[in-house]
């Protein structure tokens, strides 16, 4: 009777561990390389964005919008409507890169990442907004050069706070 439960309880362990993790992004709704000549709020070019930049992708038209920080990108989220769809976003990987916007490194949707909040770190725009990390360990480098504490996505202020 082992033999027959054995193979069945390892499907459902391994259905189980491959639920876990990061959910699958909409087609066409991929992150970019921060090449993009304005952001969304203020049209700063990309490029000179340094910091936590963000990007947003309405998944029903594939429609993209990019931010020069993570706190852009909240303000934007808060003023849209509740028709808008399902909104995918992330934002710059500071595991991978450094603070420097020259280097586009990675991306990782901000619902898998770790933030670092309140820290001291300007983005060169007189902001010091949510820095995202796809490695708690990195997260913890960062707050205890820089201050601030962690959290997830559901722990970031709200816009204004």
């Amino acid at each position: 009777m082992h033999r027959v439960h054995r193979p069945l309880a390892l499907l459902i362990l391994g259905a189980a561990i491959a639920g876990c993790g990061e959910a699958p992004v909409p087609k066409g709704c991929g992150p970019e390389a921060s090449a993009a000549e304005e952001t969304a709020m203020n049209g700063t070019p990309m490029p000179k964005c340094a910091g936590p930049q963000a990007q947003a992708c309405l998944a029903d038209s594939g429609r993209k919008h990019y931010f020069c920080s993570t706190a852009d990108l909240l303000e934007w989220q808060k003023g849209l409507e509740d028709n808008e769809g399902e909104i995918v976003t992330f934002t710059r990987d500071l595991s991978d890169v450094d603070w420097d916007p020259r280097d586009t490194g990675d991306w990782v949707t901000m619902d898998t990442a770790w933030f670092v909040v309140g820290h001291e770190r300007d983005n060169g725009q007189g902001q010091t907004p949510p820095a995202g990390f796809s490695d708690l360990g990195d997260a913890e480098i960062f707050a205890s050069k820089h201050g601030g504490r962690i959290t997830g996505r559901q722990g970031l202020p709200s816009p204004g706070d």
